[in-house]
C-alpha cells in the first residue's frame, strides 16, 4: 500500500488546503544487480531500504541499458535513450555518431524529465549523486526540473580528491545547484 502523507503545495497561496500526496523517492545505483538486495531476494541486507519498500511500491519491470548515462536518460524521461540524446554513454561515441541526432551526449530539448513534471505538479524536487547527463549550461540538474541539487556532473571521479577519472577530464565537477563547489580537504564522496 502506498501511504499518503500530507505534503504542502509549493506555492505561497494560503487559500489552498494541503493536498494529500505520496512522497516519491527513487534510488539509483550503478553496478547493482536486480537480485542483489534482500528485498528482491538477494543476500545484501538493506533494512532501511527494505522498510521504505514495505511502506511503498516496488517497481519490478525496468530494464537497464549497457551503460549508466543511457539508463539514467531513459529512467528520468520515460523514453528511449536515443530520443533523449544519450544513444551512447557520454564520452564513448564512435566517430560516425558524433554530431548525429540521438547522440547529443546530454538530455536534449525533445524530452521532459520526471523532475520537471513533478515540480510543475507542485512537488519539491531534489537530487544528490551522479548526474552524467550533460554539464553544459541549460542541461544541468537545476535546468532539468530539480530545484535543489548536489551532483557530480561527470560519470566518475576520485572519491578522495577533485581528480577526474581520465586525462581528458582531470578535475571532477561537483555542483551545488548552479555553482561549482570545491569540497573540503579530507572529504570522501559516495557519489
Amino acid at each position: 500500500m502506498l501511504e499518503q502523507m500530507t505534503h504542502p503545495i509549493r506555492d505561497n497561496n494560503t487559500s489552498h488546503e494541503n493536498k494529500l500526496r505520496p512522497n516519491i523517492m527513487l534510488l539509483v545505483a550503478d553496478d547493482l544487480g536486480y537480485s542483489d538486495l534482500n528485498l528482491y531476494g538477494g543476500e545484501i541486507s538493506t533494512p532501511n531500504i527494505q522498510s521504505l519498500a514495505a511502506e511503498g511500491i516496488m517497481f519490478t519491470n525496468f530494464h537497464a541499458l549497457p551503460a549508466c548515462s543511457p539508463t539514467r536518460a531513459t529512467l528520468l524521461t520515460g523514453v528511449d535513450n536515443h530520443h533523449a540524446g544519450l544513444g551512447s554513454m557520454v564520452g564513448r561515441l564512435a566517430p560516425n555518431q558524433v554530431g548525429q541526432p540521438g547522440y547529443e551526449t546530454y538530455l536534449n530539448d525533445l524530452v521532459v524529465t520526471i523532475a520537471t513534471l513533478l515540480k510543475d505538479a507542485g512537488y519539491h524536487t531534489y537530487i544528490a549523486g551522479k548526474w552524467h547527463l550533460g554539464k553544459q549550461a541549460g542541461y544541468v540538474p537545476c535546468d532539468r526540473g530539480f530545484e535543489q541539487a548536489f551532483t557530480l556532473l561527470e560519470g566518475a571521479a576520485s572519491h578522495y580528491t577533485h581528480m577526474g577519472y581520465t586525462p581528458a577530464i582531470p578535475v571532477a565537477s561537483y555542483r551545488h545547484n548552479d555553482k561549482i563547489v570545491n569540497l573540503p580537504e579530507g572529504f570522501y564522496s559516495a557519489i
